[in-house]
């Protein structure tokens, strides 16, 4: 048996070269504040954490029985990359019932939660140089997973008065590297519903540009005050070819930990997606799959009751909010957040701390009250902050009373 000598380097831990890629990528936002709130409240603090766009309910009873009943059947092996056949027919049902959008099962796929969706989306999309616009406010993970992808991130800018875009400033965005506009509503962070005249608009320059719109509608059954929500293609069925929808279970049946994201749209995209997830995940979680297709067939008074939870805990929020001083916001249309500006806090301290920013904003709102929020710069949205409300009426009652104080104590 050969024996090797002792390497002189044996014990030291050697260099790693990480990819460029990898080392100009930024951890999302929402996910440090979260960090940082716990480790907080390990430390003995009594932190309120407004900052995870995370239902705080358990998943609905349908959920479970699914779960169960395909484990006892032995439902533990691969399923196919694009996901089990019975899930993505359910789905297209589901958007037919929904938004009246006939789909066949071989036009969606099913992948592990949304952002793997979107990723995989963008990868199939985009090239080295390419463009894609993202219209802020804008979910954290849209810029990120364009640049690693060495594309070019096109920021268009909102109106901090209504949060809504112009559709001559996305006009003007768009180049010859131009592929995809990202949609989302209700918007994260903001819960926009934009008005139809604006995403009709996007559809027309979408298809008299060639362009392919991902359409993020994650949060579309949570929604307020009578608002709708309308499927882009319900309102401009004649871009079919130009829009892909994403969406799952995480929201709307409080599935989170179980990972599971729909992507709906044309059927070669759908075919060269589902062959980037071949080599990267061979395909979401089976038992995952069976509890949401248990969700989907008899989980919608689940879904709507929730939805009646988020209102009242959205009517909690915004009227304590609304009797505060140093901060404007727009009552969300949908979604679980609030988005408010804070500018007018800038220049202030509290215990020592000077506000600069938003960030420094929600760094002193941490410290001084034990409340973990967002900032909007996370969000490409400077000057504002998010909290979430998928929480309940006692602790948002709570997070209140201490905002209350917090801003009594600015001066």
């Amino acid at each position: 048996m050969a024996v090797r000598p002792p390497d002189p380097g044996y014990g030291t831990t050697p260099m790693t070269r990480i990819s460029d890629r990898l080392t100009r990528l930024h951890p999302a936002a929402t996910r440090v504040v979260s960090e940082k709130a716990a480790d907080l409240r390990r430390q003995g603090r009594d932190v309120i954490s407004l900052s995870t766009g995370e239902p705080d309910f358990v998943s609905p009873p349908a959920v479970m029985d699914a779960a169960r009943a395909a484990l006892e059947a032995g439902h533990t092996f691969y399923t196919p990359a694009a996901g089990l056949r019975e899930l993505r027919e359910e789905v297209a049902h589901y958007y037919g019932t929904r938004f009246g959008l006939d789909y066949s099962f071989d036009e969606v796929m099913i992948g592990s939660g949304g952002k793997p969706l979107l990723f995989e989306a963008c990868a199939a999309l985009l090239n080295p140089g390419d463009e894609a616009i993202i219209i802020a406010p804008a979910f954290v993970s849209y810029l990120e997973q364009v640049r690693f992808l060495d594309a070019t991130p096109v920021v268009i800018e909102t109106d901090p008065q209504t949060l809504d875009f112009a559709l001559d400033d996305i006009r003007a965005a768009i180049t010859d590297r131009t592929r995809i506009i990202m949609l989302n509503a209700p918007n994260n962070p903001s819960g926009r519903i934009y008005g139809d005249d604006l995403v009709i608009g996007l559809c027309e320059l979408a298809m008299e540009h060639d362009l392919t719109i991902i359409n993020d509608e994650i949060y579309e059954r949570i929604v307020f005050d009578g608002a709708e929500y309308r499927n882009p293609l319900n309102l401009c069925p004649e871009a079919r070819a130009h829009v892909l929808h994403i969406n799952g279970a995480s929201k709307s049946l409080a599935m989170t930990g179980w990972r599971i994201g729909f992507a709906i749209g044309p059927k070669e995209l759908i075919r060269r997606m589902t062959m980037l997830q071949g080599h990267n995940t061979s395909g979401p979680n089976s038992i995952a799959q069976w509890a949401t297709l248990g969700g989907l067939q008899h989980g919608q008074d689940d879904i709507d009751a929730m939805a009646a939870e988020y209102q009242k805990r959205k009517d909690l929020i915004t009227e304590r909010l609304g009797r505060m001083p140093y901060l404007r916001y727009i009552p969300p249309e949908g979604a679980f957040y609030i988005f408010a500006d804070i500018r007018e806090t800038y220049g202030k301290t509290v215990a020592g701390i000077r506000i600069e920013d938003d960030v420094s904003f929600c760094e002193a709102l941490l410290e001084q009250a034990e409340i973990a929020a967002i900032p909007g710069s996370a969000f490409l949205q400077p000057g504002f902050f998010r909290m979430s409300f998928a929480t309940s009426e006692e602790v948002i009652a709570t997070a209140m009373d201490r905002m209350d104080a917090f801003f009594e104590a600015l001066a």
